[in-house]
């Protein structure tokens, strides 16, 4: 007997299509010729195609049935589409089955699989991003027409409808560019997906027609992160980057977006604009509403479901349509507020990065004294990280230079900073040493001592700065720590008065120092404990301010915990009282307090003003536990002002 044969095979011998073979089959041949139709029912008969008895079968079998598979049905795209697919197949009289896959391959293929069973006539599929094309190759072989809706791999014998989502993100870029807009982020997903890396091509396209250079740090690349977290921590970092307008590849990314300016006191659409994509319900529900690129999920359901009965009854139908995107304008976009943007300068940090252990105690620890800890915990920490995620809670645009291990650890440090706004480019993984430790000891009152290991950022070098060296072009501010080595502190100096950049240093912890290097440094803060270190004797807080003024510092802040903070310069002094909080944990007040500092001057307040704001945000630190966790955001800062 002859080994029976696919109807691919049938197609080869006799010559012609699949789809020539397919009509026959299915008595649709009113269009082939008569020697053609015997050609292939003889090669039939004589090869015993044993599929050819499954059709004879289903075709006696008929159920009017159409499979509908996709990721999923909450979105408003597929909801739109869904209700389009519905509507012709109720004006067609044929019903639809549905599968849900939540974009797993597996899941698609047992749909596929089960369709096949329940003799569906035809198959309508929006494929996961892991689509095999190979999957529709039991459904084929029966004769059973597939229609494709998107991107993905390839199926000669599938029938497709592709959405240009190129175009879509650059009708996006467009509409900022038009509005005069130069420094557009972009917030997506993995670029390996084909939808993906079209959109992120559109964007470019856009930006290159317009003669406006591409810049990679305005591009947010989310992973396999999805939904309004992904928005959130994008939104956040490319607000550090100065950005005037955010597009983001859904509108949920978009409303996480929303939430990070929101909490960052940055105006939608005065600060910075946004246009999602998808032109969701949710575009009416955020405020303000939502510019979104979109596209007529109805129509290319209701016509991917009529293309679909069209080949189910032996109908020729276009192999290839190509359905372009829309934008509608509402409220979340306009011209650049160039003034105001331009009104926060930047910052970098170049300092410490530790995992603290942080252990609460009754008392802290007397010399040669054993006590128990009644509860230990870990958290972000490290003084150059800290006052990096303070800065960038408070929405400065902010630059870190640090370095950690190769660890876990060192991968949560480095999220931190992604998390909270920070231009991380500037970390290094270390393969040699692991992420520093600090060892915090908090006690019933609040007070502290701390332990650091150093660790990995024993190997900040001279030479990593160097390799970072472009970012002092684009700042104003750079703050420094003494947790990593001297003459890399020396060496940032030095940049800062050759670059004019303004110098805030921390001596913590203090160390001796060559102040030959910090001739016109702008600030110097030091705590009462490290400026008796810096300046010993018994003369008083005033007068040693003094002295270290004399060094060469244009101003010096000595923080005086729960009494404020005095101000020396060659003005004359000032004392600043603290914020008035209960004290619950002051490990992380000064880190607040320099960032906070920071932040108020990149704004453009006068010192001052400055050190009030950052007084609040210290004083809302101490009130919580933990350092980065308890660094205030802008919106709880404007509770307290």
């Amino acid at each position: 007997m002859t080994k029976a044969l696919s109807i691919k095979d049938i197609a080869r011998l006799a010559g012609v299509s699949t789809a020539t073979v397919s009509k026959v089959l299915n008595q649709k041949d009113q269009d082939i010729g008569e020697e053609t139709k015997q050609k292939i029912i003889k090669i039939v008969q004589e090869t015993n195609y044993v599929p050819y008895q499954k059709v004879i079968q289903r075709m006696a079998a008929k159920t009017g049935a159409i499979g509908l598979v996709l990721p999923g049905v909450t979105d408003s795209f597929s909801q739109a589409f869904i209700r389009g697919v519905e509507e012709c197949a109720y004006r067609e009289k044929r019903s639809v089955i549905l599968g849900m896959t939540d974009g797993d391959p597996a899941k698609e293929k047992k749909h596929l699989d089960t369709l096949l069973q329940r003799n569906a006539e035809g198959v309508l599929m929006i494929p996961s991003a892991g689509f095999i094309s190979q999957d529709l190759n039991p459904l084929q072989q029966e004769g059973v027409p597939c229609l494709l809706v998107g991107q993905g791999e390839d199926n000669e014998a599938a029938t497709r409808i592709l959405l240009d989502h190129r175009q879509a993100a650059y009708l996006a870029t467009e509409c900022l560019l038009r509005m005069k807009h130069e420094k557009i982020g972009y917030i997506g997903g993995p670029l390996t997906h084909q939808d993906e890396a079209g959109r992120f091509e559109g964007y470019k396209k856009a930006l290159y027609d317009h003669g406006i250079a591409f810049n990679r740090i305005f591009v947010y690349e989310a992973g396999e992160q999805e939904g309004k977290q992904a928005g959130y921590e994008g939104g956040r970092l490319l607000l550090s980057q100065g950005v005037t307008a955010i597009i983001t590849a859904s509108d949920i990314l978009a409303s996480g977006v929303y939430l990070a300016l929101n909490e960052a006191g940055v105006h939608i659409p005065k600060d910075v604009s946004v246009i999602g994509c998808g032109d969701s319900s949710l575009c009416s529900l955020l405020t303000p509403s939502l510019t979104s690129v979109g596209f007529p999920a109805y129509e290319i359901g209701f016509q991917a479901c009529s293309s679909l009965i069209a080949q189910i009854q032996g109908e020729t139908v276009d192999r290839k349509l190509v359905y372009e995107p829309y934008l509608t304008e509402r409220q979340s976009t306009s011209p650049p507020q160039l003034k105001d943007s331009a009104a926060r300068e930047k910052m970098v940090i170049v300092g410490s990065l530790n995992m603290d252990i942080i252990m609460r105690v009754s008392h802290i620890p007397r010399v040669g004294e054993t006590i128990l800890t009644s509860d230990i915990k870990n958290a972000a920490g490290g003084k150059g990280a800290n006052q990096a995620v303070g800065a960038g809670k408070l929405g400065g645009r902010v630059y870190m230079i640090g370095r950690v291990g190769n660890d876990l650890y060192g991968r949560e440090l480095y999220n931190s900073l992604i998390k909270n706004g920070v231009d991380a480019n500037g970390i290094v993984f270390d393969d040699l040493l692991p992420t520093g430790n600090a060892y915090i000891y908090v006690s019933e009152n609040g007070d502290n001592n701390i332990v650091v290991n150093p660790g990995a950022n024993s190997r900040l070098s001279v030479e990593q700065v160097q390799s970072f060296e472009m970012i002092f072009d684009q700042v104003s501010y750079c703050l420094i720590q003494m947790e990593i080595p001297m003459d890399t502190i020396e060496y940032v100096a030095a940049i800062c008065r050759e670059k004019k950049v303004k110098l805030i240093l921390n001596p913590a912890p203090a160390r001796e120092l060559n102040y030959q290097y910090f001739q016109d440094g702008f600030l110097i803060v030091p705590n009462e404990t490290e400026i008796e270190r810096m300046i010993p004797g018994e003369a008083s807080i005033e007068e040693k301010a003094e002295r270290l003024l004399a060094k060469g510092f244009q101003n010096v802040i000595v923080t005086l915990g729960e009494k404020g903070c005095l101000l020396v310069n060659d003005r004359g002094k000032e004392y600043f009282p603290a914020a008035k909080f209960k004290a619950v944990d002051t490990t992380g007040a000064g880190d607040s307090f320099i960032s906070g500092l920071a932040v108020a001057l990149a704004d453009g307040k006068e010192l001052a003003d400055a050190i009030r704001f950052a007084s609040l945000a210290a004083g809302i630190t101490v009130s919580r536990e933990g350092a980065q966790p308890s660094l205030p955001d802008y919106e709880t800062i404007r509770m307290y002002m």
